[in-house]
């Protein structure tokens, strides 16, 4: 299968291969190759510049992917146009350095022996592609787009049997969305030390248990890691949804994204999940009795809903009447509405005193603190704050204010009204230009 990207003029073919893997481990496949598309316009004769410059190039990748702090990956050019070759190799992470040194001498013997101008070729623990044209350019952010890229799926041949076939596709989506999200951060060393190693394995505890692995290229940025993985994993889906299969590998040239019912990869998994919770059992229906159940339950559930609503209507109404009863019975002031008395609301109360401004402050005394203000009609008031909302001490000052309220003397400070917000208590006064109301409320306090 090939994809063309358009370069300058110059057509530069993604190949993908599929790696077979064989089952139980160690994985052993016989290598999967696609031939890269400018193979006719290359001289790849034995003793043409190509097929020696390719020849450097295979012992550099073996030895520089293998190399002593390498993550496993290699990307090199020899010689010079039109004779140029590009190449790389990836290991994939959990193979030893010696493994991998191998793995990719090997494949490109293989590769010479089926395609010698040009190929993408899977074995079992590494990957070597090598071609007369530049294919790195496609990671550059300019050039890369996810849309754009090639993958291949693969699959068993056979299945296996699993307790519920909607079950195993759960846990089959979740440790494969697990590694997806965990191999593109993946990176091992110190702050000084850094290595991208864009890889995971992970094992996940169903019946049977379930493995798996997530690779990118370690050229790729974290986000081209994360979205080609996670473009290999919504196409993953369409092969193994439904299906109850051995194993199924999705693979392009970037990244790879693989899980099995037996190990495939050496040392401990970097991810132990547990599975997801089994589906519902659902209750077998005899023939002719679902309607008969089902009208039964309908109407079972309505009588139990009226039931229900009235019990909460009747819980509703006794609960608002016994709160009401008993705001009235917390706040006595109340009662001073049957003397002609406003009731202000706290905002009318706030703008007119400017929030209760220590400028507006006229005085303070044991219950509260009065403050001058302007209601919005021009007039003039003083407003109390009271200090307390409980206690023997409050309901003599109701009872004072209800005097105040009913009464009319000349001798005496006009109450206006009073707020009751949330708890505070707050009275309107007729205000005194000259200052008596602060006498009057609190007598000298200097």
């Amino acid at each position: 299968m090939l994809a063309g990207y358009v370069y300058g003029g110059g057509i530069l073919a993604v190949v993908l291969a599929v790696v077979v893997v064989t089952l139980p481990p160690p994985a052993t496949a016989a290598p999967v190759a696609e031939c890269d598309p400018g193979v006719a316009n290359t001289n790849v004769t034995g003793n043409s510049a190509f097929d020696r410059n390719l020849g450097l190039l295979a012992a550099a990748l073996a030895a520089n992917a293998s190399a002593a702090g390498a993550p496993g990956f290699a990307v090199r050019t020899a010689g010079a146009a039109p004779d140029q070759v590009y190449a790389l190799a990836l290991c994939r992470g959990d193979v030893n350095a010696s493994a991998c040194r191998a793995c990719v001498a090997a494949a490109f013997v293989d590769a010479k022996s089926v395609c010698p101008g040009g190929i993408s070729l899977y074995e079992d623990a590494c990957l070597i592609r090598f071609t007369g044209q530049s294919f790195m350019d496609f990671l550059r952010p300019d050039k890369w787009q996810v849309s754009q890229m090639t993958w291949i799926p693969s699959q068993a041949s056979g299945i296996v049997k699993v307790p519920e076939v909607g079950w195993f596709n759960a846990a089959v989506a979740k440790i494969l969305a697990a590694l997806v999200e965990h191999a593109w951060a993946t990176t091992t060393g110190n702050n000084s030390t850094t290595t991208i190693k864009y890889f995971a394995t992970g094992e996940e505890s169903f019946n049977p248990k379930i493995y798996g692995f997530a690779q990118c290229v370690p050229a790729m940025s974290p986000e081209q890691c994360k979205e080609c993985l996670r473009s290999l994993h919504d196409n993953a889906k369409n092969v193994y949804m439904g299906n109850s299969l051995r194993w199924v590998g999705v693979y392009s040239v970037w990244c790879r994204l693989m899980y099995s019912v037996r190990p495939f990869y050496g040392g401990r998994a970097t991810l132990q999940l547990s599975p997801p919770p089994p589906p519902a059992v659902e209750t077998p229906v005899e023939a002719g009795a679902g309607k008969k159940k089902s009208a039964a339950g309908v109407a079972a559930g309505l009588a139990c809903s009226v039931l229900v609503l009235l019990i909460l209507a009747v819980f509703a109404f006794v609960r608002f009447k016994r709160r009401t009863k008993a705001v009235e019975a917390d706040h006595p002031l109340k009662k001073i509405t049957r003397a002609q008395c406003m009731i202000f609301d706290l905002p009318t109360l706030q703008e007119a005193t400017e929030n209760f401004s220590e400028n507006n402050k006229l005085g303070e005394g044991g219950f509260g603190s009065v403050y001058k203000g302007v209601l919005s009609d021009g007039q003039e008031v003083a407003v109390k704050k009271l200090l307390g909302t409980g206690g023997h001490g409050l309901d003599q000052l109701h009872n004072e204010v209800l005097l105040l309220a009913e009464l009319q003397h000349k001798n005496l400070v006009r109450l206006h009204g009073f707020c009751l917000h949330q708890g505070e208590t707050l009275l309107v006064y007729e205000y005194i230009k000259n200052g008596s109301l602060d006498n009057l409320l609190f007598g000298e306090m200097h």
